[in-house]
């Protein structure tokens, strides 16, 4: 029986999932996770703590801008998720958008090399 309450959560959640607003509430969360394990390094590249990962200057603001963007992109829609606020496809597919470009932007970078994404991504100083 204690088993079977401490599943209840998981159910409510998988509940919620069901429906429009659930499954883009979940989106979120699950791109919220992404960013967070993509951005994980980040203070350790860019402080040149990992072997073989030199950034320049300008891929630091690059990357730095970028990842600013997509961080306060994801913290809007979770403002609105946590407010049970409704969100839309579009400010969800434009995240997930974003997110995979700062994920190629990141990947580049980490590479040697400053993908075109970067540079849209993070705009103009």
């Amino acid at each position: 029986m204690k088993k079977a309450l401490l599943l209840l959560p998981l159910l409510a959640v998988t509940a919620c999932a069901s429906t429009s607003q659930g499954k883009l509430r979940q989106a979120v969360y699950d791109m919220d996770s992404a960013y967070h394990i993509l951005a994980n390094p980040m203070p350790d590249v860019m402080a040149g703590k990992v072997p073989g990962v030199t950034l320049t200057n300008t891929q630091k603001s690059l990357v730095k801008r970028a990842s600013q963007t997509v961080f306060n992109e994801l913290s809007t829609l979770n403002t609105s998720v946590q407010n049970g606020d409704s969100i839309t496809e579009t400010a969800v597919a434009a995240a997930q958008t974003d997110l995979a470009s700062f994920t190629a932007c990141w990947s580049g970078v980490k590479t040697g090399t400053t993908p075109a994404e970067c540079t849209a991504l993070a705009g103009s100083k």
